[in-house]
C-alpha cells in the first residue's frame, strides 16, 4: 500500500511540474520573445513612465476625463431585480454626473464587461460623454469630436464588431490636448 501512494505522490508531483511549471515557463518566455509588448499589457507610456495600459481599463470619475465601463463582473441575468437595480443606480449616478445631458444613455456605461476591466467604451458611449467633457475642459465640441474620431478603432475588416475607443488613450490624448491650450 505505501508503495502505491508513493508511486502516486510521485506521478503527481511530476505533472504538477510539467503542467504547471514547465508549461507556465515555456508560454511565459514564448510569448517575452514574440510579443514582448502584448505579454506585458501593452504598457502605456508618458515621460518613460508606465501611465496605464492599453488593455486594462482604468477607473476614474473625474467628470474632465472619459470615463469608461463599470470594473464590476457580474454573472446575473440581464433581466434579474438585483441586475436591474444594479444598473438602474448607475444610470442614476450617470445623470447626477451630468444633469444637462438628456440623451440616453449608452447601454456599456451601465453595465459591467466579462472580465471587469475593459478598456473599451462605445462610440455611443463616448459621444455621450463628449459635451460634458468639451464643457469642463473649456473645448469645442467640435474639438472633441474630433480626439474621439482620433482615437476610435474600426471593427476587423468592417465585418466584427462594433467602432471602439480606449479610455485610456483618449484620456491621454485628452490630457496634451487641454495642456496644449493652456
Amino acid at each position: 500500500m505505501f508503495k502505491i501512494i508513493c508511486r502516486q505522490a510521485g506521478s503527481l508531483m511530476l505533472l504538477l511540474t510539467v503542467c504547471v511549471v514547465m508549461y507556465t515557463g515555456v508560454t511565459t518566455l514564448l510569448a517575452q520573445v514574440f510579443m514582448p509588448t502584448q505579454a506585458n499589457g501593452q504598457p502605456i507610456m508618458k515621460n518613460h513612465r508606465i501611465v496605464g495600459s492599453a488593455l486594462v481599463g482604468q477607473t476614474t470619475t473625474n467628470p474632465a476625463f472619459f470615463i469608461g465601463r463599470p470594473t464590476v463582473v457580474s454573472n446575473l441575468s440581464a433581466v434579474s431585480a438585483a441586475e436591474k437595480q444594479a444598473i438602474g443606480k448607475r444610470v442614476t449616478w450617470w445623470h447626477q454626473l451630468d444633469p444637462h445631458n438628456h440623451q440616453a444613455i449608452s447601454v456599456d456605461l451601465v453595465t459591467g464587461s466579462a472580465g471587469g476591466t475593459d478598456p473599451y467604451i462605445s462610440l455611443a458611449g463616448a459621444n455621450y460623454q463628449r459635451q460634458r467633457v468639451a464643457r469642463v475642459n473649456h473645448l469645442s465640441v467640435s474639438t472633441v469630436n474630433k480626439l474621439i474620431a482620433a482615437q476610435t478603432t474600426s471593427p476587423l475588416a468592417n465585418l466584427f464588431g462594433e467602432p471602439a475607443v480606449n479610455v485610456v488613450t483618449l484620456n491621454l490624448a485628452l490630457q496634451r490636448l487641454v495642456a496644449q491650450t493652456k
